[in-house]
């Protein structure tokens, strides 16, 4: 049985993103098997960004997440 799984990438701002394409990388991520949701945020580890993987795992029923970040 597949897991429901999803995928945050965080851009740390210019760190991350300057040479990483955030939004390619998610969108990559939902082609992978068992990816149901996946999506990118500058400061995944501020509280919006923390607030966005809560409300995320409730309302796509996930059960398994990744966080790409630094």
């Amino acid at each position: 049985m597949k897991k429901r799984v999803g995928v945050f990438v965080c851009e740390c701002g210019t760190n991350i993103a300057a040479t990483v394409d955030t939004a390619k990388v998610a969108e990559y991520a939902k082609t992978l098997p068992g990816v149901v949701y996946a999506t990118n945020y500058k400061y995944m580890c501020s509280d919006p960004g923390q607030e966005l993987i809560r409300n995320a795992i409730n309302e796509q029923k996930l059960e398994q997440v990744v966080v790409a970040s630094c």
